[in-house]
């Protein structure tokens, strides 16, 4: 295995692992229930999003340098 197809497969590891924590992250501080026990879970503002969103990019910078 070459050292390209190596980084990516580590990096999207990564990428898949870090993305199945912030989903759960995500419903366990905004998931609501109701008196009958059905779940609702509001979804992100647009602002919020592109918040998230800024914040991943800035961060893939710092990392890549």
């Amino acid at each position: 295995m070459n050292t390209k197809t190596r980084a990516l497969l580590i990096g999207g590891i990564i990428g898949l692992n870090l993305g199945i924590l912030a989903g759960w992250l995500y419903y366990n501080s905004n998931v609501e229930v109701d008196a009958s026990g059905n779940e609702t879970l509001e979804s992100p503002s647009p602002g919020e999003a592109l918040k998230v969103g800024l914040s991943a990019l800035g961060l893939l910078r710092m990392i890549t340098g």
